[in-house]
């Protein structure tokens, strides 16, 4: 495995046609092309940063977005489009993460992250093919059926809309024996996260936010009691800034970059399947994801095709899913789907901090940044995007507190960051074992 591999802000990796196909069209934005003054500028074009320049528009903030390729071409618009009320870690680790005040208003926070993300959509027309049943999160073992029967418990005093499914339930639901238990989460749901994040483009420009695409970020530099941003377009000065590029973040923030270890995810979806065996598959439309350690997401997809998150090289080069793996898997749930043909396969990359929680810094006065989704980062960013536009403009999001649920660090490097490859690398191989040795004391 090569120690250097090309920066992910420089991946050429195409965007999903499988989300193009459906999505609406790109609008085209321009390039910078003539210095620029705002209140705020925002470096990236996903999820995150597209969200705060959203609420700093609607509260009346000049606003500028400035994005090195499209919107949405980084993480945004590849990921797997689970929308979840949660973070990598279930609410007992939060809990005794960041103790018991803080996280509690981080479960809490979470919790609505899935109102939020769809509430965002009906209010500005984003049409990005919504839908909200729930999510099923299925036991891969009988250890495992503990926990996810402890965590309905927990929802159960809290609200609700979490159930614990025994096997038959969960074989309804799902179409297949092979699971003993499960949870149906019915605060969650799925979009297509591409549409969805040029919908918060078009509703960010609506609101007045300026967008240019084709203009990356070259520099960020102290301007007097703000900061100037340097673009081959011309300079733009701005009283705040948003870093909002995560795994994308290229040589633009070289300490930054050192937080965190960018690591490839991927997805396959399949050609269309014969609608007799489609309509056994995942019946009720919801998504399914077990609790074994790697991927393992399967859900349907328009026409009739089965998308499944894969495991893969976490940074080779020349990346492609382990295709074999992810079609065993859909034999063993689904024996009667026979011969599977892969369509179409992709990846983008992740960014995933030392204790696989996302980080809010602000890195010098009016400079913010958030990030680290370790794959969570539709509902999560949408929130922490609110909450970089109110520390930004607290006036943003109404003034309230309230949006600032996640807490703020200073920035700290990993140490020996030079070596977080490999060990990562050795790490993923290790789960991957352990995934095995479950699965087979599982008999399967």
């Amino acid at each position: 495995m090569p120690l250097f591999l090309p920066s992910p802000a420089d991946d050429p990796s195409p965007l999903p046609r499988a989300y193009e196909s459906t999505a609406p069209a790109a609008e085209d934005y321009p390039s910078l092309a003539s210095p620029l003054a705002v209140e705020v500028a925002i470096a990236g074009g996903g999820i995150t940063g597209l969200s705060a320049a959203l609420h700093l528009a609607e509260a009346g903030v000049r606003v500028a977005v400035l994005e090195r390729r499209t919107v949405a071409h980084g993480a945004s618009g590849r990921a797997f489009g689970n929308v979840v009320p949660y973070a990598k870690h279930q609410h007992g680790h939060i809990l005794k993460h960041f103790g018991a005040e803080a996280g509690q208003r981080i479960v809490g926070a979470l919790a609505a992250g899935p109102a939020a993300v769809y509430g965002l959509a009906r209010k500005h027309g984003i049409d990005c093919e919504v839908v909200q049943n729930g999510l099923i999160f299925a036991a891969h073992n009988r250890a495992a059926e503990a926990s996810l029967r402890e965590r309905a418990d927990y929802w159960r005093t809290r609200g609700g809309g979490v159930d614990f499914l025994d096997g038959p339930e969960t074989a309804r639901l799902t179409g297949t024996t092979y699971y003993g238990a499960s949870v149906l989460d019915r605060r969650g749901g799925t979009i297509n996260p591409l549409a969805y994040t040029r919908g918060l483009a078009r509703a960010a420009a609506t609101a007045g936010a300026a967008i240019f695409e084709g203009t990356p970020v070259e520099s960020i530099e102290r301007h007097g009691k703000g900061w100037r941003l340097r673009t081959e377009g011309g300079p733009v000065t701005a009283e705040r800034v948003l870093i909002c590029a995560s795994a994308y973040i290229g040589a633009l923030h070289p300490a930054l970059a050192r937080c965190f270890v960018p690591m490839r995810a991927y997805q396959l979806v399949s050609r269309p399947v014969s609608p007799n065996l489609l309509a056994a598959i995942l019946p009720g439309g919801q998504t399914l994801t077990d609790t074994r350690r790697l991927f393992s997401g399967v859900r349907v997809v328009a026409g009739g095709r089965i998308h499944v998150s894969a495991d893969g090289p976490v940074f080779d080069a020349a990346a492609a899913p382990f295709a074999d793996q992810s079609t065993d898997r859909i034999r063993a749930l689904y024996p009667e789907i026979g011969t599977i043909d892969w369509e179409e396969a992709w990846t983008g990359w992740v960014a995933v901090t030392r204790d696989e929680y996302p980080r809010v810094h602000e890195l010098a006065e009016g400079l913010w940044t958030a990030y680290g989704y370790s794959g969570r980062g539709i509902a999560f960013g949408t929130l922490l995007g609110r909450q970089l536009a109110w520390h930004a403009a607290p006036h943003a999001h109404g003034g309230d507190p309230a949006a600032a649920f996640f807490p703020v660090t200073p920035a700290a490097p990993i140490f020996g960051h030079a070596l977080a490859r490999p060990a990562l690398s050795l790490f993923m191989g290790y789960l991957r074992w352990r995934d095995r040795r479950d699965l087979a004391g599982a008999g399967r």
